[in-house]
Formats: C-alpha cells, sequence, structure tokens
C-alpha cells in the first residue's frame, strides 16, 4: 500500500502560495483527466501514452547492446529476462506489427524520400540496405500508378 494519502486526507493548505500549489495541481490533473478522456473517445487505446513506441525503442537498445557488450553473458541475460517478461500474446503482437510495418515499408520509404530524404538515409535510419530501400520507393510508385 502506497504511504501518499488522498486529496481528502491531506491537511487543507495552510498559505496563500500552498492553496496556489494546490490550485494548479488540481487544474493540472484535470486537464490530464479531460484529455485522457478526449483521446480514448477519439479511439485511442492508450490516452496518456505520448510516445506509443518508446518500449519498442528500449527493446531494440538493449538488444543492440546486449550484442554489441564485451561480456559473452550479456546476450543470453538479455534473451532470459525477455523470455521472462514476454507472454505468448506479446510475441503475436510484435510479430504482427512487424508484419504490418513490413507491408507499410513502401509507403514509409516513399514519404521520407518525398520529404528530401536519400535512400543511404532512409536507410541507415530504418536498417534496410539502400538498394531496398529504392526497391520499396519503386514498387511504392508502381502500385500508385496502378488503377
Amino acid at each position: 500500500m502506497s504511504n501518499e494519502q488522498t486529496p481528502s486526507e491531506q491537511p487543507p493548505p495552510e498559505t496563500a502560495s500552498d492553496r496556489l500549489l494546490a490550485d494548479m495541481l488540481g487544474l493540472f490533473n484535470k486537464y490530464e483527466r479531460e484529455t485522457a478522456a478526449a483521446r480514448a473517445a477519439k479511439g485511442d487505446p492508450n490516452p496518456y501514452d505520448l510516445a506509443p513506441y518508446e518500449d519498442v525503442h528500449g527493446l531494440t537498445n538493449e538488444y543492440e547492446a546486449a550484442l554489441a557488450s564485451d561480456d559473452p553473458r550479456a546476450l543470453d541475460q538479455f534473451l532470459d529476462n525477455l523470455a521472462e517478461d514476454f507472454h505468448l500474446e506479446d510475441v503475436r503482437a510484435l510479430r504482427m506489427a512487424t508484419a504490418a510495418v513490413q507491408a507499410a515499408m513502401g509507403r514509409i520509404a516513399l514519404a521520407a524520400r518525398v520529404k528530401g530524404m536519400s535512400p543511404d538515409r532512409i536507410a541507415a535510419e530504418t536498417g534496410y540496405t539502400a538498394s531496398r530501400i529504392t526497391q520499396f520507393i519503386r514498387e511504392e510508385k508502381q502500385r500508385l500508378a496502378t488503377p
């Protein structure tokens, strides 16, 4: 159980600055609740998550660090921890997300190219080769040209 007091258990603020701080915190909390409710009403499954892929980036960074580690046990330890943390439905969700990104990669690459990025830079940022990026872009242009 938490040692924190609920708002009704906390003593009332005694000074003007304490009252101001309490009022400001109350307004911030109200804003967060209303914003979350509005986002949830629009179908956002996690209205508080402002960086929805942050966990994926963290997992990627941990994996790359384990691969690059001088400690020969680092990768095994990382994989053991991953196996402990992941449930089968998590594996399925990640596999489906990977398939979705793969299916959208032509659109993603073309959008980046239209914004002025070179195939080399797109490749560096996505982990593909520049020739594969060029192929994605070519295939996406063909898809768009086909009625």
